[in-house]
C-alpha cells in the first residue's frame, strides 16, 4: 500500500519513495496560460502550497530532464507537458523556519544566512550547466546582506543572458514570525523605510521590473507583509481568488472520496468504518471556499491527511482530530485581539463571529499592519489565515464569511479563552472541568459543571464587568469553557424550528461512542430583580419549582425559556448520523439558567 504523505511536501519523495499522490499538476498549464509571469498566491497554513512549490521546481528544473519520466509519467502534466518543462534553472527560497531570537541584529544575521545558503545553493546546482558562474560566484558570496547578495546574483546573471524561475514559499512567515514574537515595533523596523525586508523585496521587484527575473511564484498566508514591504501588491498578480485555481491547494470531496476508497481497497480502513471516518474529516477538515464558486468547498489537506493516517496507524479515529501541527499557537492571534493586557476592538468582531458564526463585509485584498483595527480589514486577515471563509457571495464584492469547521471553531475559542484569562487573570482548574465533562456526558450530571463554571464566574465579576454585563456575555463566557471538551462540539446560536438556541452541546460523532446525553441550553439575563416583597429566593439550583417568593421576573423568563426549548427540541435539525448505532444515539436534556449580576437565579433541567 501506498504510504500517506502526511508532513512531506518534497515532490521527488512523495513520487519516488511510494507515497499516494494527489494529481495538481494540470494547474501548471492553466499558469502558463495567464498572461502574467510574476504570481502571488495565497492560502491558509497547512493546505499544500509548499507541496505545489516543489512540484512546479520539479517540473521546470533544467536540471531534471532525465527524471522527467520518473517524476510525472502518471500525471496530467506528464501526459500533456508544456514546452516550458525542465526550460530553467531554479532560485528558491523558503522563509519558514528561520529563527526569529534575539536582537534586532541577529535576526537579521539569521536571515542574510538562510538567503546565503540558498544563493551558494543555487551555484552548486548550476554552475555545470552554465559555467560562467563560476567567474561571478565568488563576488556574489562576499556580500554579506540579503538584499546585496540577492541584487549581485540577478545582476550577474542578467549579464550572463540566463533566465531563471524564482519561487518563494511562505513569503510571509519570517516576519509574521517576528510579529508574533517580538510586536509591531521590531516588525515595522524590517518592513519599512530602512528595513532589510523591505530592502531584500526591493530587489525582487527590481528584478521583475527589468525582467531579469524570468518567471516568479511566491506562496503566503496573507496581503498582509506585502501591503507592508512593498505599499501594496505591485510585484506581480494576485491570483489567489481567482476561480480557475480555487482547487490548486485543498483537497476536494471527489479527491477525498478517492483517498478513503484507495485505503478501504488496501484493507487499511474497514469498509463499516467509512462514514465514521468521513464524518470526522467533514466535521473539522471541509468548508473552505477561495473563489465565487461557493459550491466547490473544499477540505484542508493537512487535517485530512492526519485523520487517515492516524487511523492507519491506530485502527481508529484520533481522540483529538485536529493535527497539534495545525493548533495554532495562541500567541499568533495574540497580538490582534491583545495589547498591553487589555481586550481591543478586534477581541469584539471575534466575539459576535463566534456568537452568530457569521460576518458580512468586503475581501481587502491589501492592508498593512495599522490598519489591521479597522473592521473590513481584521474580518479579511481572518479569512486570509483560514479562520473564515466565504459562505455567500452577494454583489459588488461583498461576501457573507462563515466558521468553516469544528477545527477552527475549536481553535477561536481556545483564543477567546486564553485572552480573555490574561486580560482579566482568570485562572480556572482546566482539569477538574474536563472530569466533570465526563460526568455530564456519560451519567447526564450537568449540574455540578454548571455550578462550577459560575462559581468561577461570579469571582470573576469585578474584573470583566465590562465583558459580561448582557446576555450575550453570560452566554459568551460558557461556551468559551464548554468548548474545552471533545466530547462535545458547540454550537451557539443554533437554529431550529425557526429560532436560535443559545448553547447546542452535540454529540461529536467521530470522537466519543460512550457520550449518552447532548444538551440544549437557554440562557437569560436579567439586569433587576423585582421581588414580591420580601427577599428573592434563589430557585431551580436546587430543583426547586418557582414558589410564591419567586420574582415575577424570573418566572416570566423561566416560561419563556420552556416555550423556547420545547419548540426548538421538536425541531428536525435535531437528527443523527444515518450511520449510528441506535444505542448511542444520546438523550437531549433541556436546561434553563437565569442569572443576574449577582448569582444565579434558577438553573432548572425540563423534563
Amino acid at each position: 500500500m501506498k504510504r500517506i504523505p502526511y508532513g512531506i511536501a518534497n515532490y521527488e519523495v512523495i513520487k519516488t519513495q511510494n507515497y499516494y499522490f494527489i494529481d495538481k499538476t494540470q494547474f501548471i498549464e492553466k499558469i502558463e496560460s495567464l498572461g502574467s509571469k510574476y504570481l502571488f498566491f495565497l492560502r491558509p497554513g497547512r493546505f499544500g502550497k509548499s507541496l505545489f512549490i516543489s512540484i512546479l521546481e520539479h517540473y521546470y528544473d533544467i536540471r531534471r530532464k532525465d527524471q522527467f519520466e520518473e517524476l510525472f509519467v502518471d500525471t496530467y502534466i506528464g501526459k500533456n507537458p508544456t514546452e516550458l518543462k525542465n526550460s530553467f534553472p531554479i532560485l528558491k527560497f523558503n522563509f519558514s523556519g528561520i529563527p526569529v531570537y534575539g536582537t534586532l541584529e541577529e535576526i537579521e544575521r539569521s536571515f542574510n544566512f538562510s538567503v546565503s545558503l540558498d544563493i551558494k545553493s543555487f551555484f552548486n546546482r548550476y554552475t555545470t550547466y552554465f559555467p560562467h558562474l563560476q567567474e561571478v560566484r565568488e563576488n556574489v558570496l562576499s556580500m554579506d546582506k540579503a538584499g546585496d547578495l540577492l541584487n549581485g546574483l540577478i545582476k550577474s546573471l542578467a549579464d550572463l543572458g540566463i533566465s531563471y524561475y524564482l519561487l518563494i514559499d511562505e513569503y510571509d512567515n519570517f516576519a509574521n514570525n517576528i510579529l508574533i514574537e517580538h510586536g509591531r515595533g521590531k516588525y515595522k523596523q524590517i518592513t519599512h523605510a530602512g528595513g532589510f525586508l523591505r530592502s531584500f523585496f526591493a530587489v525582487i521587484k527590481n528584478g521583475t521590473e527589468n525582467r531579469s527575473i524570468e518567471r516568479l511564484f511566491v506562496t503566503g498566508v496573507s496581503p498582509l507583509v506585502l501591503s507592508d514591504v512593498t505599499s501594496g501588491m505591485n510585484i506581480g498578480d494576485n491570483i489567489s481568488t481567482m476561480e480557475m485555481f480555487n482547487k490548486m491547494v485543498g483537497l476536494t470531496e471527489e479527491e477525498v472520496d478517492e483517498l478513503l476508497d484507495y485505503c478501504i481497497g488496501e484493507g487499511e480502513i474497514k469498509k463499516e468504518d467509512r462514514n465514521l471516518v468521513k464524518e470526522a474529516i467533514r466535521e473539522h477538515a471541509n468548508s473552505y471556499v477561495f473563489s465565487e464558486k461557493i459550491e466547490e468547498r473544499l477540505y484542508n489537506t493537512d487535517i485530512v491527511l492526519y485523520i487517515v493516517n492516524k487511523y492507519l496507524q491506530d485502527h481508529k479515529l484520533p481522540h483529538d482530530p485536529i493535527d497539534p501541527n495545525i493548533r495554532t499557537d495562541y500567541g499568533k492571534l495574540r497580538f490582534l485581539v491583545i495589547e498591553n493586557n487589555r481586550l481591543n476592538g478586534n477581541f469584539n468582531i471575534l466575539q459576535e463571529v463566534l456568537r452568530v458564526e457569521e460576518t458580512t463585509g468586503t475581501l481587502i485584498d491589501s492592508f498593512a499592519i495599522e490598519e489591521i483595527i479597522d473592521k473590513e480589514k481584521f474580518r479579511s486577515l481572518l479569512y486570509y489565515l483560514g479562520l473564515l471563509t466565504i459562505g455567500e457571495a452577494y454583489e459588488a464584492g461583498e461576501y457573507k464569511f462563515i466558521i468553516p469547521n469544528n477545527s477552527v471553531r475549536t481553535l477561536l475559542w481556545e483564543y477567546m479563552r486564553r485572552a480573555v484569562e490574561e486580560a482579566y487573570d482568570l485562572r480556572i482548574d482546566i482539569d477538574h472541568l474536563k472530569a466533570l465533562f465526563r460526568g455530564m456526558a456519560y451519567k447526564g450530571e450537568w449540574k455540578p459543571l454548571f455550578e462550577f463554571l459560575f462559581e468561577e464566574f461570579y469571582k470573576a465579576v469585578a474584573n470583566i464587568r465590562d465583558f459580561i454585563w448582557r446576555e450575550e456575555g453570560v452566554v459568551m463566557f460558557l461556551k468559551t469553557y464548554l468548548a474545552l471538551s471533545p466530547l462535545y462540539i458547540v454550537e451557539g446560536e443554533y437554529e431550529a424550528s425557526g429560532g436560535y438556541a443559545d448553547i447546542y452541546l452535540r454529540k461529536n460523532w467521530p470522537v466519543t461512542r460512550l457520550t449518552k446525553y447532548e444538551y440544549l441550553i437557554e440562557v437569560k439575563y436579567i439586569r433587576n430583580v423585582r421581588a414580591h416583597g420580601g427577599a428573592p429566593t434563589p430557585v431551580g439550583v436546587d430543583n426547586h419549582l418557582p414558589n410564591n417568593h419567586t420574582p415575577p421576573d424570573i418566572i416570566h423568563l423561566r416560561q419563556q425559556a420552556i416555550t423556547q426549548l420545547q419548540k426548538y427540541a421538536s425541531s428536525r435539525k435535531f437528527t443523527h448520523p444515518s450511520w449510528a448505532d441506535l444505542e448511542q444515539i444520546p438523550e437531549l436534556k433541556k436546561i434553563i439558567i437565569i442569572a443576574s449580576s449577582q448569582k444565579v437565579e434558577l438553573m432548572e433541567e425540563i423534563r
